[in-house]
């Protein structure tokens, strides 16, 4: 219930489940990043090198 409006503000666990699977989704794609991230550096990190070499 709402305290300012007496409501019922109950969240529907259709919706609950959709934020969960969201979250799920984001955390995954937040670590995909990451790791494309440090592998894009480790290809510069090599060029670099690559290019010292020469």
């Amino acid at each position: 219930m709402c305290s300012s409006c007496s409501r019922d503000i109950t969240i529907p666990e259709t919706l609950i489940a959709e934020r969960d699977d969201l979250l799920r989704k984001r955390a995954l794609a937040r670590e995909e990043l990451m790791q494309a991230k440090a592998e894009l550096e480790a290809l510069r990190i090599r060029q670099r090198l690559s290019l010292r070499r020469s």
